[in-house]
């Protein structure tokens, strides 16, 4: 017998997770915890764009997770929108934090100078991952911490011990190590670009029993339902991200666009009061309700 399947597309801030749509892409998005030096926060990832936020130009401007969407010497990094909500946009920049294109010898990394934090290339430190790091001495008035190549010093996550460490940055968990996941956002002084690093796999849950500690909601994503920060756009709004919509409803393209739906359960309970249920790509016993 023949199963249709919806894609599901999840993100979050106080965002955090995103998976991408069912053409492909690879990642995930941010959960949320402490920085170095910044109040914490999780984060979103778009699927390349997505629908006018209202009022302005579009929340997702480009593809975080695929770089793409803007021009050359240009990046796409979450950020900060004026109507409290967080998009992506495009930053211009001397260099990328994951890719480390600067020349020979050199490292990409965020820097900061009377007050103004931007990537730049400068000398790399010794710190290797999972290692203690510091703020590194003011050479002529830049400052920057003491880790080595891709990676950002910031407080150890949960349960591995306190102080800063060394964390990989990162556009995608295809560039994070298993377990870890792209999923935790950088808030940092001095720039309104919200870069990610690798933090440990969002936790698991039941999106029919919304089991998460609030303010949490469960989700589902690419790999399952996780708990992620909730959303409030009701039945058939649009939507790039799942947790965009209230806890109990998922953000699914069933033809016609990004729009978020009812959760349901194929075959079972809780049911659609109208429409069908569609199962979930990726979440086994979670459907979507569509027309």
């Amino acid at each position: 017998m023949r199963v249709d399947r919806l894609c599901v597309l999840t993100g979050t801030l106080a965002l955090a997770l995103w998976a991408a749509g069912c053409s492909g892409g690879g990642g995930s998005g941010p959960t949320g915890t402490g920085d170095a030096g910044a109040d914490g926060g999780g984060t979103p990832v778009t699927d390349g764009g997505g629908p006018d936020a209202g009022g302005g130009g579009r929340e997702f401007a480009c593809n975080v997770a695929r770089q793409e969407g803007c021009a050359e010497g240009q990046g796409c990094y979450f950020a900060d929108l004026e109507d409290g909500g967080t998009g992506s946009r495009c930053f211009q920049a001397e260099c990328d934090v994951v890719a480390q294109d600067c020349g020979q010898g050199l490292r990409c990394t965020y820097a900061t100078e009377n007050g103004v934090t931007r990537r730049r290339c400068v000398a790399p430190g010794t710190a290797d991952e999972g290692a203690p790091c510091t703020l590194a001495p003011t050479d002529g008035g830049v400052a920057h911490d003491t880790c080595r190549q891709g990676l950002f010093c910031r407080e150890a996550p949960e349960g591995e011990g306190g102080g800063f460490t060394c964390q990989r940055l990162c556009h995608a968990t295809t560039q994070c190590g298993n377990p870890s996941e792209c999923n935790t956002v950088l808030r940092l002084e001095g720039t309104d670009e919200l870069p990610l690093v690798c933090g440990p796999p969002s936790t698991a849950c039941d999106p029919f029993g919304q089991d998460c500690e609030a303010p949490l909601g469960c989700y589902p994503s690419t790999s399952g339902p996780v708990c992620a920060g909730s959303g409030n756009r009701t039945e058939g709004q649009s939507c790039d991200f799942s947790n965009q919509c209230a806890p109990g409803s998922a953000c699914v393209n069933a033809g016609g666009g990004l729009t978020c739906r009812s959760l349901c359960r194929p075959g079972g309970t809780p049911a659609c009061p109208t429409g069908s249920c569609r199962a979930l790509d990726g979440n086994p016993g979670v459907g979507a309700c569509v027309p």
